[in-house]
């Protein structure tokens, strides 16, 4: 568990973007973290912006992690925030560009000699879903710590991994733009060989999917 503190653009967008900071938040504590979101710390709308900032940095400087929301880069508080949690050496996390538009799912890992396990996810835009990475080898619902792995939502097969939700979702990105064309024939010659084995079960995955 990680204590997380969310930053982003707020004056200017409708009831000053804590919809955002919301769901953000929400997602989070959802993973097991401990977060930190402006939208509490400063519920009072009519605040002004130095108070406001004096008691978010105090909240800030007890984090290991910033999460930036989209269009942080345009925002003077959350680019003082950004620059101090540099200066600091806490992990920086990104939000989907998406803006948090992924869907909560549900999708089936081949744990080797543990056999198979459900597990929670989300799926992406391109489909692929995005989960805690398991610790293989164990029948219990066990996870390492701080690393995620995105996998076909079809076959359940790892496609990348990361230490972070946005380093997994890089490095998926990265291979799929490194194969090119070639990417979509590797991915249809490994469900091709999966349904062949498992008809019922791509099935089932093809309706969830859909």
């Amino acid at each position: 568990m990680k204590r997380v503190y969310i930053a982003g653009p707020m004056s200017g967008l409708p009831e000053l973007n804590f919809p955002a900071f919301n769901a953000a938040a929400k997602a989070l504590r959802e993973q097991g973290h401990h977060v930190e979101n402006p939208a509490e710390i400063n519920a009072d709308p009519k605040a002004q912006w130095l108070d406001c900032m004096r008691m978010d940095i105090a909240r800030l400087v007890t984090c290991d992690a910033v999460y930036l929301l989209p269009g942080w880069e345009k925002s003077r508080g959350a680019k003082v925030e950004h620059g101090l949690a540099v200066g600091l050496g806490l992990q920086v996390l990104h939000a989907p560009t998406s803006g948090g538009c992924w869907r909560k799912t549900c999708i089936e890992i081949d744990m080797r000699l543990g056999g198979k396990m459900t597990i929670d996810g989300w799926r992406m835009h391109c489909g692929a879903v995005l989960h805690r990475t398991p610790g293989y080898g164990g029948r219990r619902r066990q996870f390492w710590d701080d690393h995620w792995t995105v996998s076909d939502p079809v076959t359940g097969t790892a496609m990348a991994r990361g230490t972070s939700m946005v380093m997994a979702v890089m490095c998926y990105r990265h291979i799929v733009q490194m194969q090119g064309s070639e990417w979509g024939v590797f991915l249809e010659r490994n469900r091709q060989s999966y349904m062949r084995k498992n008809k019922g079960a791509v099935i089932d995955a093809l309706k969830e999917q859909a």
